[in-house]
């Protein structure tokens, strides 16, 4: 059996690769992200590869009687790795000279997750610590869809070669689709129960390869695509698709699972009706599709680091200049790559030169790895020009968000606390009595971690409120029955005689707190809710300060920076703020301010800077050491807590 040269399917990897980059540029049009449901590209990439690698290996068997696994494994890496390893190359000087220590130790580390194709659980693990960096600023953060594809070839090819010589194609195709079944079960559960684990497992996603081997299942005589139902079924598959790409959104999608279903089905639809006659297939048949579909390996690979670079790198927000031209400089190099290096690895290059260049490629990015690990010779030059613009204040947001949380480990003793603490108690805060045995007033604050940095306020500052004593337990805003049980068995809970409820508040607080503040209220505590800290919108991708040092080089007035944080609050976190204070009011509760800590609306001033200069925030609104001892101190000076 031949291979056909099938040029729809490369018009398909267009398709599929433009909804990506565009999906990642997160252009917003009348407040509406453009192709905000582009993600599905990578899913229509899946069924693709699924549906090529099936063909390729059952063509084998039928010339040759037998699959070479050496020979498939081979021609994969003939196949990714020259390009893969191209784009790495090309940005080890970009991330020297631009990331901070904390983001070129991670860059280094996704480099190496990268080529062992291990990519997709390293991003699982790294993204889901709360206060993670952004994604959009993970240079090889794409790689976890290179990683997932590998991890299926581990397994099926060896499941191809094994049973294709005992097995009828009727009854292979009946197996195919049990663990197709099977796998889209999984996806579905695994989803329901961990939707940011499920993203990214391998075996939520092989159910979307299977679609693509089923494919390559049906015989060939089935697929001409000349049926008046093949002429209705293409168009209305890929309006479909693109429909999808317009309007699915994955804040809100169970994905993957039963949403993704027909984006699969309309993908399979596509590649089964496709006939020389169609007007679709036409369409993605015709040259610029198939140049771009040829490209869709290499673009894929270089948008996102060039993206991500571009965003580190910009002061402001991105405008479509900039976007234009991360857009031109993603499909110059991909072209070059495909031309230079993609092409003539994959074909021509004899094994001796292939092996040699491959060595000595994965050598350089494992050198810098090494010298990211073991040294600090790749963060000198950098570090010391931040420290230049930002004089006594830490540059480096990572590290002023762990330690933040140095109080409460100090307290732990040697139980290791950070930020995945954010939503859930230690098991000191658990467990431990914090409070001391004389006749003070015991304050447990109770939150997210928000609660963190309220507890910080008041601790650092204890002097200033005699009389009390301060302890903290970590809690879930959707204040869970389970989390609710551990926290009134704390021997805390038990000795405190206040509890300021000082979260981070979701969507839904006007349900979930009166039962939770009429608990407390019974069990004979005093109960004082504080309301959420400022949040703000930053003009540029770094947090507001950050981008105010960067924009004037550290030679701004931070009195003005104070001044322009005022006009950038979140109007929605005022607004929950006035709704959270009446709620207060009709349970009978203290209501106090975290925003007057923060801002004074009679002057138009919010401090993001201290009196003396020191950043007061890491992020959007979370607080450094330095802002909540300034904030702990403003909250001294109102009598938040009287003096007993």
């Amino acid at each position: 059996m031949s291979i056909r040269y099938r040029p729809e399917i490369d018009g398909l990897r267009a398709v599929a690769v433009l909804s990506v980059l565009v999906y990642h540029l997160k252009i917003s049009l009348g407040g509406e992200l453009l192709f905000k449901g582009g993600f599905l590209g990578v899913d229509i990439f899946f069924v693709i590869s699924g549906f090529l690698i099936t063909r390729i290996l059952i063509a084998e068997f039928e010339r040759e009687r037998r699959v070479s696994l050496a020979g498939f494994y081979l021609r994969r890496v003939r196949r990714i790795m020259p390009p893969l390893l191209l784009v790495m190359i090309c940005s080890l000087p970009v991330a020297f000279f631009l990331l901070l220590p904390s983001e070129i130790e991670r860059f280094a580390q996704s480099l190496m997750a990268a080529l062992l194709f291990f990519s997709n659980f390293f991003w699982f693990f790294e993204l889901k610590e709360y206060g993670a960096q952004s994604g959009l600023l993970q240079p090889f953060l794409h790689t976890w869809s290179l990683s997932i594809e590998e991890q299926f070839y581990l397994f099926f090819p060896a499941f191809m070669a094994l049973v294709l010589p005992r097995m009828s194609r009727r009854g292979l195709l009946s197996v195919l689709v049990a663990l197709f079944v099977v796998s889209l079960a999984l996806s579905v559960a695994t989803t329901q129960l961990r939707a940011d684990f499920s993203f990214f497992s391998p075996v939520s996603r092989a159910w979307e390869l299977l679609a693509g081997a089923i494919m390559a299942m049906i015989p060939a005589r089935q697929q001409d695509g000349r049926g008046s139902v093949a002429r209705i079924v293409q168009p209305l598959a890929l309006v479909f698709l693109v429909g999808c790409m317009l309007t699915f959104d994955l804040a809100g999608l169970d994905h993957p699972g039963l949403p993704t279903v027909p984006v699969v089905l309309a993908t399979c639809a596509l590649i089964y009706c496709a006939g020389p006659g169609l007007i679709v297939t036409r369409l993605l048949s015709s040259g610029p599709m198939v140049w771009v579909g040829r490209l869709s390996y290499s673009l894929y690979l270089w948008h996102f680091p060039i993206f991500a670079f571009g965003r580190l790198s910009s002061v402001e927000t991105p405008g479509a200049a900039d976007m234009a031209l991360w857009i031109a400089l993603t499909f110059a190099l991909s072209w070059i790559g495909y031309r230079i290096v993609e092409t003539p690895f994959r074909r021509t290059l004899g094994s001796r030169a292939f092996a040699l260049s491959m060595t000595g490629a994965v050598a350089l990015v494992a050198g810098f790895y090494g010298l990211s690990e073991r040294t600090t010779l790749l963060t000198q030059g950098r570090a010391a020009e931040l420290a230049e613009i930002y004089g006594p204040n830490d540059f480096d947001n990572e590290r002023l968000r762990d330690v933040s949380w140095t109080p409460l480990a100090q307290l732990a003793g040697g139980e290791e606390i950070g930020a995945w603490n954010a939503h859930e108690p230690s098991r000191n805060e658990a467990t431990q009595l914090w409070f001391g045995d004389d006749a003070r007033r015991n304050v447990l604050v109770v939150g997210n971690s928000h609660s963190k940095d309220m507890f910080n306020a008041l601790y650092l500052n204890r002097a200033l409120f005699p009389g009390y004593e301060f302890a903290r337990f970590g809690l879930d805003g959707q204040f869970p029955a389970e989390q609710m049980q551990e926290l009134t068995d704390a021997p805390n809970y038990k000795a405190a005689d206040i509890i300021l409820l000082a979260p981070r508040y979701n969507t839904e607080f006007e349900t979930l707190l009166p039962p939770v503040i009429e608990r407390m209220k019974a069990d004979g505590k005093e109960v004082i809710v504080v309301g959420n800290t400022v949040e703000f919108i930053s003009p540029g991708e770094q947090p507001i300060f950050d981008w105010y040092m960067l924009q004037y080089h550290g030679k701004g007035n931070l009195d003005r920076a104070n001044e322009i944080a005022f006009g950038a609050q979140a109007t929605q976190v005022r607004d929950r703020n006035a709704r959270l204070r009446d709620l207060a009011g009709a349970l009978g509760v203290t209501y106090l301010s975290r925003h007057d800590l923060i801002c004074e609306d009679a002057a138009k001033t919010c401090a993001i800077a201290t009196p003396e200069g020191m950043k007061t925030m890491y992020d959007y609104g979370h607080w450094t050491i330095e802002g909540a001892q300034h904030f702990g101190r403003v909250a001294a000076e109102r009598n938040w807590l009287p003096v007993n």
